[in-house]
């Protein structure tokens, strides 16, 4: 039977497991990203989670619509890794003519993420796919939340960044008869193929090369609508919209827009009610004056208002509703950028800034969040990072004017009004190269603070990407970078962390390094290049905040002095721990163990355990009692409680008066 001090102790160690894993700060959860080169298309992707342990099997199948495809690949991943089996990464590619290519995997459990990208038949600007994700005791039975249909589309070759793929789900409540629209925008210019629309339910065609005004039957379930077009071949850019209707009553099933090409995508704000706005244009002709600049409001499918430069502001009625705004723009004589606003009266309801490259040389916007009226530094850093830039330009602009401007990385004193400011940069890396910069924001009172920070990639031979952590505990953070080698190793991989235009800390072609950092924002800034003759490359990421994790009990807490007591404790996240105090000396790994210790006063136990995230201590106190119960200054050893027996003894004997032996008595009376 277990003692009631058994039982505490376990309960303790229960309750106490929870913060073990709560101290774990992933301020970037483990994930992996698929990275394409300028112009190719996003892969088509899907995330799942798996509650149950099961065998599964995938299922990659080129569903040879309109033609079979000339490749295709589908890739498995968790965390910041591709998923591991007994033949190796969990992936399988279609090796024509076999239309149908599998890969199983056992005991799967948790989330996932699947992607598949390839290439098109020749002949043909698209192929269609179909990926079933099922129990490998019943491959048919594909599960639905995992399983997927897509398109692959000549947009996977950088050669032709023209084309646009489109996958949507929809679901329908309604059985019936649904018609659908779809209307070129001509914006900027008009498309260069019309879209052509099909339509899935999971993995089966219900509906292909679906003509604009056309109807289609639906029953009640989830489908998926799978899009393409082209733009125009010199602007590389267009826009269309797409509505589904069904039977009077039923809700409108689509009604959005959609862009095409190198068309960037758009801003979107609700509009709280019908009123009067105004959609304006500002050239900054930073570095030089742009070409043409064209902007677009849509609401739905419906375009609102459509202005190009050199025209004034387009005022217009609006109904309530989410309105888009999108923008475009060719440079003049060298890279430019330009802000489009979209305005209720005194009001703004959207703002973008955007730059625009000129061949080499590549222009930046970025709009801050509102600052207050005073004086600030903006600050342009070239970090060297993998070498130096050629040139760095920058320049601060607000309310549609530039303030003041810098031929040369250094730092600009600002004069600002209340409201956003707009940081402007000009860069060109050296040839063949890449290059990164930063660009801040901070007040000019003492101590400064940081208002905006941003780090930019320089590349023309390979992709950046940016994301931005918020630090909200001081600590070290362990920063880490996996080359994942799919489907080739990365030609350049580089990842750097920053704040405020200093770097932290830096990898090349993957690897792990820790940064010490304060409460704060920091960015992490990715160049890649994928290897040659490669599209596409894929990389790993996590940054953990893992200080050690650490408990210790004692059982009991309280022992006559000499006896025992059950130290135990649960440690995670340590590289080293040092137990002392009284006996104990012991040096415990991750994990959870205990031992028993002879307490001969009362003794405070230290439990210390050092990790990539920090340190941590934890101690707990065990009270020795003397027999009479009183307790204090701790028990007393047996050598020392025979001593003062002894002592004693002495004592008494010392104060007592001397008798003569009975015996001797006797015989002289």
């Amino acid at each position: 039977m277990l003692s009631f001090y058994s039982v505490r102790r376990w309960l303790l160690l229960l309750l106490l497991s929870g913060p073990l894993y709560a101290q774990t700060t992933q301020l970037v959860p483990p994930e992996t990203k698929l990275v394409g080169l300028s112009g190719t298309a996003p892969a088509t992707e899907e995330t799942f989670t798996i509650s149950t342990a099961q065998d599964l099997t995938i299922t990659l199948t080129d569903l040879q619509t309109p033609a079979a495809l000339a490749s295709a690949t589908v890739v498995l991943t968790q965390g910041d890794a591709i998923v591991q089996i007994a033949s190796g990464n969990a992936t399988a590619t279609l090796a024509p003519p076999a239309a149908v290519a599998t890969v199983s995997v056992p005991g799967a459990s948790g989330q996932y993420t699947l992607r598949v990208f390839g290439a098109p038949n020749a002949s043909f600007s698209y192929g269609t796919f179909s990926v079933c994700v099922a129990p490998t005791t019943n491959p048919a039975d594909c599960i639905q939340d995992a399983s997927l249909s897509g398109n692959i589309s000549t947009a996977s070759s950088a050669a032709d960044p023209t084309v646009s793929t489109l996958s949507l789900p929809l679901t329908v409540t309604s059985a019936g008869t649904y018609t659908v629209t779809y209307t070129d925008d001509q914006f900027p210019v008009a498309l260069n193929l019309a879209p052509n629309l099909a339509l899935f339910q999971g993995s089966t065609p219900v509906a292909l090369s679906i003509a604009s005004g056309a109807t289609v039957n639906l029953a009640p379930g989830s489908y998926t609508l799978l899009g393409i077009a082209q733009a125009d071949q010199t602007l590389k850019a267009g826009l269309y919209s797409i509505s589904i209707t069904g039977p009077g009553g039923v809700p409108v099933l689509l009604n959005d827009t959609y862009p095409v090409g190198q068309l960037a995508a758009a801003l979107g704000q609700t509009n709280p009610s019908t009123q009067t706005l105004s959609l304006v244009i500002t050239d900054f002709a930073f570095p030089s004056a742009l070409a043409t600049v064209k902007a677009l409001a849509t609401l739905g499918a419906t375009t609102l208002a459509n202005i190009s430069t050199p025209s004034a502001p387009a005022t217009f009625t609006a109904p309530a509703g989410v309105i888009k705004m999108w923008s475009f723009a060719t440079a003049g004589t060298d890279a430019g950028a330009f802000e489009v606003d979209l305005n209720a009266g005194a009001a703004t309801l959207l703002t973008s800034v955007t730059g625009v490259p000129n061949g080499n040389s590549l222009a930046f916007a970025y709009l801050t969040a509102p600052v207050a009226a005073g004086t600030y530094q903006v600050g342009g850093v070239d970090f060297d990072v993998p070498s130096a830039l050629q040139t760095l330009k920058f320049a601060v602009a607000q309310n549609d004017k530039v303030l003041n401007q810098s031929g040369v990385a250094g730092t600009l004193p600002v004069s600002a009004a209340a409201g956003p400011l707009v940081l402007l940069v000009n860069a060109t890396a050296v040839a063949n190269g890449n290059g990164l910069f930063g660009v801040n924001v901070n007040t000019s009172a003492s101590p400064a603070q940081l208002v905006f920070d941003k780090t930019q990639g320089v590349t023309l031979t390979g992709v950046f990407d940016s994301q931005t952590v918020s630090i909200g505990t001081a600590g070290s953070y362990d920063v880490k970078l996996t080359d994942l080698d799919f489907p080739a190793q990365f030609q350049n991989l580089a990842l750097v962390v920053s704040q405020g235009g200093t770097v932290l800390g830096e990898a090349f072609d993957g690897g792990t390094f820790s940064i010490s950092g304060a409460a704060g924002n920091y960015q992490l800034t990715f160049i890649a290049t994928p290897a040659a003759q490669q599209e596409y490359g894929m990389y790993g990421l996590q940054v953990v905040y893992a200080p050690p994790a650490v408990t210790l009990t004692a059982t009991p807490t309280t022992v006559p002095a000499g006896s025992l007591t059950t130290l135990s404790w649960t440690i995670a996240n340590a590289s080293s721990c040092t137990g002392s105090g009284g006996a104990w000396t012991d040096s415990p790994t991750n994990g959870t163990a205990s031992t028993s210790i002879a307490v001969a006063k009362t003794t405070t136990y230290t439990l210390a355990c050092t990790g990539a995230g920090g340190s941590t201590t934890q101690t707990v106190t065990v009270t020795a009692t003397v027999a009479s119960g009183k307790s204090g200054g701790g028990g007393l050893d047996e050598g020392t409680l025979l001593a003062l027996a002894l002592l004693a003894l002495r004592r008494m004997r010392s104060r007592c008066p001397q008798r003569r032996p009975l015996g001797r008595s006797l015989l002289k009376a």
